[in-house]
């Protein structure tokens, strides 16, 4: 199977995977925030970001190492080594958890205020079961095989639902969003444990570990852990620390988390299709190396074409949402609503140049990327933080995102000569800001649940008009999308075909496509 179906078709599953879980975590996101309000929600998400912080930074040393050389044996047709290295991560990273879980809880019993404390504790057990889960995982993603890992997360995030319904509809407050979380990543740790070791051990038992294997494993592994601790302070939300520390009003706490909550939404698409296109260059890695830059070039494409877009104009609507789905008692989230789809959108593109560095083990670049944005975040958070609240905390991770992301691609271009298309980029940029403004001028004076539906009516008419006039979209656009919908429901598949088809002008569609 080619590159490009490859591709398409783990998009197509991982996208599906994160559609579900965004629109049930959504909603009961919004339940959670109406039921405890600002306060409580402040304090209840500093903890869990705590949680979330261990979990990811256990979650990404062993894991990636696990992807990363179990993509690379894989591409090379050793299933053998592939299965000796998921077994061994495996065994390493329950032992990690358990010991992160331990020092976590030791530190919340003396720590938590009384009234939190059980929930804490809930939240803090959810790590071990969220770290050693991350192994099965990252092994589905290194086999291209992303549709293995669909059942657990729409199970796990089906029992969220019902937790979170049970706990507003009980009033069991914090302690019952602590048990909904633990309990969610318990059952997505079982329920994708089993099914992949089964398939795993499978796989033939004999293999020759390479020369140098165990030593390039465990600087991987280590660089990754180095990586992760820097990004957690550009990447993971490290401005809840400050805001905590820094301002007096817990409220900014909420409302720095329902923001960024909101935007992060918006970043599915480009995590879909980086995580997808990321399968495949660390798979690439181990067939052919020579074609890992028009690769990456393509993937940025498609990222600024989805992308860009949907944080434009998500801009421009982000208030009426605010006020529709979580209602007066956050309106003094409004400015940072509105920031923070534009400030998130550079983490859209960090994926395919980061999977480019990591391929090739020239972790320290990401590294160096990385250290240099968090100086920048600290810096301007930590001076805007105490005037400004929530806002500071939002510009201070937008500085610190466009400073990282940045710096990764202009190493990847200079490295490895990636050819970017700059002029794609500005056109859809241009027809971005125009669409946005239009949906802007719709909604500004319409109550939110018309401002939604009329000013993002007009945005997509707009956007749409001038994709076409533009001439944005590329012959080759139609075969690659094509490929998505024929996964999707006839129903839904025929439409969006036609669309495809009305936005590529006719004197395009007879050109020569190019193969990336």
């Amino acid at each position: 199977m080619s590159n490009t179906k490859i591709i398409a078709r783990n998009t197509g599953w991982y996208g599906l995977e994160n559609i579900i879980s965004s629109v049930v975590t959504l909603f009961t996101s919004i339940a959670i925030a109406r039921t405890l309000g600002p306060s409580k929600m402040g304090y209840i998400i500093y903890v869990a970001w705590i949680a979330s912080v261990v979990g990811s930074l256990g979650g990404f040393g062993i894991p990636a190492t696990t992807q990363k050389y179990m993509a690379e044996f894989l591409g090379m047709g050793d299933r053998g080594t592939a299965r000796h290295i998921y077994l061994r991560t495996l065994l390493l990273q329950i032992g990690l958890a358990t010991l992160a879980t331990g020092g976590i809880i030791f530190w919340v019993l003396g720590d938590a205020n009384a009234g939190y404390k059980v929930a804490s504790v809930l939240v803090v057990l959810s790590i071990w079961p969220l770290m050693v889960n991350s192994i099965s995982a990252q092994a589905n993603v290194a086999a291209e095989e992303m549709s293995k890992n669909l059942p657990a997360s729409v199970i796990s995030i089906l029992v969220f639902f019902a937790g979170v319904v049970a706990t507003v509809v009980f009033k069991w407050g914090v302690i019952g969003v602590g048990a909904s979380i633990f309990v969610t990543r318990l059952v997505d740790f079982l329920v994708r444990l089993f099914p992949t070791m089964k398939r795993i051990l499978a796989w033939e038992k004999a293999y020759v570990r390479p020369a140098g294997l165990r030593e390039r494993m465990i600087a991987f592994s280590w660089q990754s852990v180095a990586s992760m601790v820097v990004a957690m302070i550009v990447w993971d939300r490290s401005e809840f620390f400050l805001l905590k520390h820094l301002c007096a009003d817990i409220r900014q706490v909420a409302y720095y988390s329902v923001a960024f909550s909101m935007a992060e939404r918006l970043l599915i698409t480009s995590a879909v299709f980086g995580s997808a296109t990321g399968a495949t260059i660390f798979a690439q890695y181990g067939r052919d190396k020579s074609r890992l830059p028009d690769i990456t070039a393509s993937t940025f494409r498609y990222l600024a074409l989805t992308s860009i877009p949907v944080h434009v104009i998500s801009a421009a609507l982000a208030l009426p949402v605010l006020l529709l789905f979580y209602g007066n008692q956050y309106r003094g989230a409004a400015m940072v609503v509105t920031l923070a789809p534009l400030l998130c959108m550079p983490k859209a593109f960090i994926g395919p140049v980061q999977n480019l560095l990591q391929s090739a083990e020239r972790q320290s670049y990401v590294i160096l990327a990385t250290v240099l944005a968090g100086i920048v975040d600290i810096g301007v958070a930590w001076y805007l933080i105490p005037v400004h609240g929530a806002v500071g905390a939002c510009i201070g991770s937008g500085a610190a995102q466009v400073t990282a992301v940045g710096i990764m691609w202009a190493i990847g271009i200079r490295l490895y000569h990636v050819k970017l298309p700059w002029l794609q980029v500005a056109k859809i940029t241009f027809v971005s800001i125009l669409a946005s403004l239009a949906a802007h001028y719709v909604a500004m004076r319409l109550a939110p649940i018309w401002a939604i539906l009329c000013g993002g009516s007009v945005s997509l008419i707009v956007l749409f008009g001038l994709f076409y006039l533009m001439r944005v979209l590329e012959p080759e656009d139609r075969d690659r999308f094509s490929i998505l919908t024929g996964m999707m429901p006839k129903r839904i598949a025929g439409p969006v075909d036609k669309i495809m088809s009305l936005l590529i002008r006719p004197d395009l569609a007879d050109a020569t496509p190019t193969n990336v």
